[in-house]
């Protein structure tokens, strides 16, 4: 294009000291939008029209907003399911438990059956997230992190040794080669 004119064929002698014979300044504005459910870090919503103002006063262009979704301090997300960590006593873990946690839509009702290990999952189907196209939500999926004692009176520990006795607790030996066994612990370490 022409230097002098930029193209348009025309000159403006006495240019606005606004917007220097642009037809348009450069000014911030509030633009207020709907951010739909189940949006994931990256998405890239277009909202036509919302743009700025073409050269010479022409039609807006379109407006593109970058959605990166905030960490949240209990759940992560893998997908369209919600992931979460359970800290259980030791006495939960062996004897079992009923326990209400809070999920992102109001609480959730868990069961720790008897027995429970360190990076089980309780899966509760339907209380993830909802998926931006389609209506199946994902699952809420709880890892199990047994917490145990570090600290014990006198008469903790006698029970505790009791317990071990009464059991025939075998000694700490290496188990057999499980791909489960390091599939947890490598996802236990991956997720904190």
């Amino acid at each position: 294009p022409c230097g002098t004119c930029q193209g348009y064929g025309t000159t403006i002698p006495y240019p606005c000291a606004t917007c220097q014979g642009q037809g348009r300044v450069r000014a911030r504005r509030t633009v207020s939008i709907d951010i739909p459910a189940g949006v994931d870090t990256g998405l890239r919503l277009q909202l036509p029209g919302s743009g700025e103002v073409g050269p010479g006063g022409g039609t807006r262009g379109d407006l593109y907003i970058e959605v990166s979704v905030a960490t949240h301090p209990v759940f992560s997300r893998e997908g369209d399911d919600l992931l979460a960590t359970l800290e259980v006593s030791m006495p939960d873990a062996v004897l079992g438990a009923a326990t209400t946690i809070e999920g992102l839509d109001g609480p959730v009702d868990l069961e720790v059956r008897p027995g429970v290990q360190s990076g089980d999952v309780l899966t509760i189907k339907g209380r993830g997230i909802t998926p931006l196209r389609g209506n199946q939500r994902g699952d809420l999926r709880v890892g199990v992190h047994v917490v145990t004692p570090t600290k014990l009176d006198a008469k903790e520990r006698g029970l505790i040794e009791e317990f071990a006795k009464r059991t025939k607790a075998p000694a700490p030996h290496l188990a057999e080669f499980h791909q489960g066994l390091f599939s947890k612990l490598r996802d236990r370490f991956r997720n904190g």
